[in-house]
């Protein structure tokens, strides 16, 4: 039997009882390990040791922070489910999983679709629901997940909005000069924000006009060639062996781009649109799908497929795997 005080502050009792290791943990000191471990001894003594009971007084915060430390902390996109995973935990507070119902699941979620969109509401409820079956994975709480059983809503249909070749140079032209370069560098290369943020010189090959990117949301690598409009301007930004392309933050990027919209007189289009306004256009002038999904970084052609009736010359291509069907009747 032992108490060890661990990094995060806490406290670990470990202890065996009729051959069985047991592990708990606490937010205090040594001194509270030592009474717990004490406590456990009396109780199986006195026969009142009933550790399943134990799995029911988890908290969903403890849950909640398990699930962060073994699993979310490790994504890429870590920062954002943090967000995610605290609202989450602010909504249902200190509440033991026993003690949250279908019901309790279904308030929150018809409170997230009222002020959100169906696929953050669903998003939110899905890490929910992860958050509980990894407690009952790793044997921390016994019994139902209380999502099961929750009515969801149908997330809409993914967005293609795309600038036209005039609001791309409106855009261009009412963009703040710090942020100009890197909306230029999204339009005509359909990288992703992050990709973008995290850009660095080594990774742009200008006698092979090859943009390297290590860190793609599919996991892969992919390369992206770099097209004949934007090489003057990436050489004009004063190349380096090595560094961060660009420095800005997301939120001056944010800040600059919805200035730049909303000069140019558009609305109803994110940053995130000017990757499909690439692949919009990369379609429209005869781009091919295969070719797209590997610019794109998309590890299944369905994510690309949204783009194929773009093309002028999809329709009429697909058409002719049933040329013969009809015999020539005269």
């Amino acid at each position: 039997m032992a108490v060890k005080l661990l990094s995060n502050g806490k406290v670990q009792i470990d202890y065996r009882i009729d051959g069985k290791r047991y592990r708990e943990t606490f937010t205090g000191g040594k001194t509270l390990g030592r009474t717990m471990l004490a406590k456990r001894k009396t109780e199986a003594m006195e026969g009142k040791f009933f550790p399943q009971r134990q799995k029911q007084k988890l908290t969903f915060a403890e849950a909640a922070d398990k699930y962060w430390s073994s699993h979310l902390s490790k994504k890429k996109s870590a920062d954002k489910l943090k967000y995610t995973l605290e609202a989450i935990k602010k909504y249902f507070g200190n509440r033991t999983i026993a003690n949250i119902s279908t019901d309790d699941v279904q308030k929150f979620y018809n409170k997230r679709l009222q002020e959100t969109s169906p696929s953050t509401a669903n998003r939110h409820f899905t890490t929910l629901r992860a958050v509980i079956n990894k407690a009952i994975k790793l044997k921390l709480y016994k019994g139902e997940n209380p999502c099961n059983g929750v009515d969801k809503e149908k997330e809409n249909p993914a967005r293609t909005e795309y600038l036209t070749t005039e609001e791309i140079r409106d855009v261009l032209t009412f963009a703040p000069e710090r942020s100009k370069n890197l909306i230029a560098l999204a339009i005509g290369t359909g990288m992703r924000r992050g990709e973008l943020m995290r850009l660095d010189w080594k990774d742009i090959d200008f006698v092979s006009n090859i943009i390297h990117i290590h860190e793609s949301k599919s996991g892969y690598s992919r390369e992206i060639p770099i097209m004949a409009s934007l090489k003057p301007i990436l050489l004009s930004m004063n190349p380096q062996h090595e560094g961060k392309v660009f420095t800005l933050t997301v939120k001056m990027v944010e800040h600059d781009f919805k200035q730049a919209r909303e000069k140019a007189g558009i609305s109803n289009v994110r940053f995130h649109d000017l990757r499909h306004t690439f692949s919009s256009h990369f379609m429209m002038n005869g781009g091919s799908l295969p070719d797209l999904q590997r610019i794109l970084g998309h590890s299944d052609i369905k994510m690309t497929q949204r783009y194929a009736h773009l093309s002028p010359t999809y329709l009429r291509q697909s058409i002719t795997v049933v040329d013969n069907l009809i015999p020539k009747l005269a």
